[in-house]
């Protein structure tokens, strides 16, 4: 297989329809097509508080990803990973990876000390999250992400 011109951006309010077409074709849920959800979505998309950007191969979406950061007083942020979704076509092919070392670096980038997400349902995505070196705590995956360029 050759290799994937694979570029990471970030998410633009006409990314809408693309973004919907990729939950939809991979089993995610998908709210209803109305006003509201539209606008939810710009406000996601320019929420300077999380990152939302996309995997975009060929000029097609291959896949997304979605952080939160939570500030803390007397500890440093850490990173949420909400969501992670590659297109099915695409699986399996270094799109999903590939977007996991982009939020961990971002998450990097924010100070966070911790990455973590939701166990997810999917046997295959629990799979990918263990392969990825997330450990499984209760009902959250984590992992402890290490300050780089940072003395003792």
């Amino acid at each position: 297989m050759s290799a994937l011109r694979l570029r990471i951006r970030r998410s633009r309010r006409t990314d809408f329809t693309a973004v919907m077409q990729l939950l939809a074709a991979g089993g995610s849920p998908v709210p209803p097509p109305e006003r509201a959800t539209l606008r939810r979505f710009r406000h996601l998309v320019n929420d300077l508080g999380a990152d939302f950007y996309l995997a975009v191969v060929d000029g097609t979406l291959a896949g997304l990803v979605h952080l939160t950061y939570a500030r803390q007083l007397a500890a440093a942020p850490t990173a949420r990973l909400e969501m992670l979704v590659v297109a099915e076509t695409l699986r399996r092919c270094g799109v999903g990876t590939a977007l996991l070392r982009f939020a961990q670096g971002r998450a990097r980038q924010h100070g966070c000390a911790t990455l973590a997400c939701t166990v997810p349902e999917s046997a295959a995505a629990r799979r990918f999250l263990d392969t990825a070196g997330l450990t499984a705590t209760g009902t959250c995956y984590t992992e402890t992400l290490a300050r780089q360029g940072l003395g003792p």
